[in-house]
């Protein structure tokens, strides 16, 4: 198997497989694809059978799967577009602040230039998590990199 060589469904960012011993790029393309329809026609089955909002849901998903042959670098930089990039400063209460300092035990809890925050413990995936902050008497949330300090809300907040 070659770890370096992955399908993804670029819609969602989810790892479909890895480039198998022997098989080309086209091969692995070939079986996500496959495996789309294959997901597509039971959803679909299943929505008319048994009518829900919740099949009709996973059949429209499945509809959305677009797979795409690319890089372990490439999927990377595009999980971090995605996770830590496009995720937005958001401006939360003090009592949400402190009921995710309560949940765990915090991680990387640090004061830095007035901007006390602390990182959540779980992992959203990788190193990704989300960050909690105060700056004065204003509460923020952002998901970041925990081993990327440049990912840090103190980066965001305007002083």
């Amino acid at each position: 198997m070659n770890t370096n060589i992955l399908a993804v469904d670029i819609s969602n960012l989810r790892v479909y497989d890895f480039l198998k011993k022997g098989e080309t790029e086209q091969e692995l393309l070939k079986r996500a694809n496959d495996y789309k329809q294959e997901s597509t026609e039971s959803w679909d089955k299943n929505r008319k059978q048994y009518p829900c909002k919740e099949y009709e849901g996973y059949y429209r998903k499945a509809l959305k799967l677009e797979y795409k042959v690319i890089t372990w670098n490439e999927y990377q930089q595009l999980e971090k577009q995605k996770y830590i990039d496009e995720s937005p400063l958001i401006e939360t209460t003090k009592e949400k602040y402190n009921e995710m300092l309560d949940v765990l035990p915090p991680l990387k809890w640090c004061n830095v230039k007035g901007v006390e925050m602390f990182c959540m413990r779980e992992m959203y995936t990788g190193t990704y998590t989300d960050q909690y902050a105060k700056h004065g008497d204003k509460y923020y949330s952002k998901m970041v990199d925990v081993s990327d300090k440049s990912t840090w809300i103190n980066n965001y907040i305007e002083k």
